[in-house]
C-alpha cells in the first residue's frame, strides 16, 4: 500500500512552542501497586455496568464485579485482588459522579482460574465471546465495546492496526510495541480470524524507528501481516487520517471504514484482545504516558481504577505549581478538577501542566487569517463554523458539515487570536443532536 499525508494537520513534535518534554526512553515501562483502586462502572461507550460485588466480600485479580445489561456496553473487572470496602459515587474531575468499587489491595495479585487455547482451537464466534467476557474496549479513547466491533456485518478484507500515536508527549503504544511486541502480534492474528479477514497492517509513525523493528521482525513469518511507516504528523492516529494515509480513499460521509471492507482497530485494543484468550485475563491494566511537569516522566503500567494522586506520586511528584491535568492526549485529551479521580481505560496518558507553561488562552477577534483551515485535516471551515454556532445558526452548521469534524484540536491550536474553535464546534454538535433528537 502507498504511504502519502493527507490535507492539513500539524507537526507538533517540533513545535517549540510545546515547551512541554516527553518522555526519551519509552521502552522503559514500571509498574504501580496502589494501595486501593476506585474503578468506574462506566469506562465504555453505552449504559453503565450493574455492580455484582458488595462491600466486604473478598475479589480475585480480574473477577467480574459490574456486569453489562442488554444494550451497548461492557463488563468490568477487579484490576487487583483483595476486599471491596465501598461502592460510592465518586467525583471524577469533570463535573460528574459515577459509581465506583473501591478495592483494598491485598498486594496477593492472585488471578481468577484462567484458560488456555491456540489460535486453531477457536471460532470467530469463540474470540467475540471471550473478548466480550473480557471487558475489551477501544484502547484508542473511543472505548467502543470491541466484542461489537470484532463482529461486523460488513464484509472485512483488510485490517488496519493503529499504531499512530500521534499525540505529542505519549508513548503508550510505542512501549507496549516493543515491550509486549508477541502480544500484539498474536492478537492481530486473532482479530483477522475473528474478522475472516485476509490482510492485516500495522501503521506505525515513522519515528519509533524501534517499534517499527520489533515489529517487522515478529511479521517477517506471516504473509498476511505487513508493517507501514507512517508520516508523525497530527493527527495521523485518527481513523479517518490513518485510513486516507494508508489506502488514498476517503471514508464515506456519514459512514464507516467498514463499509469498504476495512477493520481499523487500536494496537492497545488488539493485545487486550490476545489476552483476553491466552492466558484468558479480562482487561484489567494498561499503559499510561505520565508526563510534562512531574519531577519523573514514566510510562506505568497500571491496575484500571488508580487515582490521579497516586499516579503523581509515583512519579515523585509535581515539578513546579500545577494549573493542569489532562486525561489523554495534549490537544483532544481532558481537563480534570480533582486528584481523587480514576484512571480508567481510555487512560493513554496523564499530561501535567504547570503555571509557568500554562499559557494565557484569552480570545480575541479573529483575524480572518484562515490558518484554521489550511491546517484542518477534514477540509472543513473552522472560523465559519464558531461563528455559526455563536449566532446559533444551526442550519448554517449543518451545511458547513459540522457533524463531520473529528474535535482533532488543530484549529484552536493554530489560533492567532486564540479563539476556543474546536470547543465550540463540539457543543455546536451537541445541540445539533439534541434538535434531531
Amino acid at each position: 500500500m502507498k504511504k502519502q499525508e493527507f490535507k492539513g494537520g500539524i507537526d507538533l513534535h517540533q513545535d517549540p512552542a510545546l515547551h512541554l518534554r516527553g518522555i526519551d526512553n519509552y521502552k522503559n515501562v514500571e509498574s504501580i501497586h496502589p494501595k486501593r483502586v476506585y474503578i468506574p462502572v462506566q469506562q465504555h461507550i453505552g449504559e453503565p455496568a450493574e455492580v455484582i460485588v458488595s462491600e466486604g466480600e473478598k475479589v480475585f485479580l480480574g473477577q467480574p464485579i459490574a456486569k453489562m445489561g442488554e444494550g451497548l456496553g461492557a463488563n468490568v473487572h477487579a484490576s487487583i485482588s483483595g476486599e471491596i470496602i465501598g461502592v460510592r459515587s465518586i467525583d471524577q474531575g469533570q463535573g460528574d459522579e459515577i459509581t465506583c468499587v473501591v478495592i483494598e489491595n491485598d498486594f496477593r495479585e492472585q488471578p481468577r482460574e484462567i484458560h488456555h487455547e491456540t489460535i486453531d482451537d477457536l471460532t470467530s464466534e469463540m474470540i467475540v465471546e471471550r473478548v466480550e467476557a473480557a471487558g475489551v474496549v477501544g484502547l484508542g479513547g473511543a472505548t467502543f465495546p470491541s466484542h461489537v466491533k470484532l463482529n461486523p456485518k460488513e464484509e472485512i478484507h483488510t485490517c488496519i492496526f493503529n499504531g499512530a500515536e500521534c499525540e505529542p508527549l505519549l508513548m503508550a503504544d510505542a512501549a507496549l510495541m516493543v515491550t509486549q511486541g508477541e502480544k500484539l502480534f498474536k492478537g492481530c492474528e486473532l482479530v483477522l480470524k475473528a474478522v475472516a479477514a485476509k490482510k492485516g497492517v500495522i501503521a506505525i509513525e515513522d519515528d519509533k524507528q524501534e517499534a517499527i523493528e520489533v515489529m517487522r521482525k515478529l511479521c517477517q513469518n506471516n504473509p498476511q501481516l505487513s508493517v507501514v511507516e507512517v508520516p508523525s504528523v497530527y493527527p495521523q492516529g485518527s481513523t479517518e487520517m490513518l485510513f486516507k494515509t494508508i489506502t488514498g480513499k476517503e471514508v464515506p460521509a456519514g459512514g464507516s471504514t467498514r463499509d469498504l471492507g476495512y477493520l481499523i482497530i487500536n494496537v492497545a485494543t488488539t493485545a487486550a484482545v490476545f489476552e483476553a484468550i491466552d492466558p484468558g485475563i479480562p482487561l484489567s491494566h494498561r499503559i499510561c504516558s505520565v508526563v510534562g511537569d512531574v519531577k519523573k516522566q514514566k510510562n506505568i503500567y497500571f491496575p484500571i481504577g488508580t487515582s490521579i494522586e497516586d499516579m503523581i506520586d509515583f512519579c515523585e511528584g509535581f515539578e513546579g505549581k500545577p494549573s493542569k491535568i489532562i486525561t489523554g492526549g495534549f490537544m483532544m485529551g481532558k481537563t480534570v478538577d480533582t486528584m481523587a479521580a480514576s484512571l480508567t481505560k481510555s487512560a493513554n496518558g496523564l499530561i501535567v501542566i504547570n503555571e509557568a507553561h500554562d499559557e494565557d488562552s484569552t480570545p480575541s477577534p479573529c483575524i480572518m487569517c484562515a490558518r484554521c483551515v489550511e491546517v484542518c485535516p477534514i477540509d472543513l471551515l473552522p472560523h465559519q463554523l464558531e461563528k455559526a454556532y455563536l449566532k446559533e445558526n444551526w442550519e448554517r452548521m449543518e451545511k458547513l458539515y459540522a457533524d463531520s469534524c473529528i474535535n482533532c484540536g488543530c484549529c484552536t491550536y493554530i489560533c492567532p487570536a486564540r479563539r476556543h474553535l474546536a470547543e465550540n464546534i463540539v457543543a455546536g454538535q451537541q445541540v445539533m443532536k439534541e434538535r434531531q433528537a
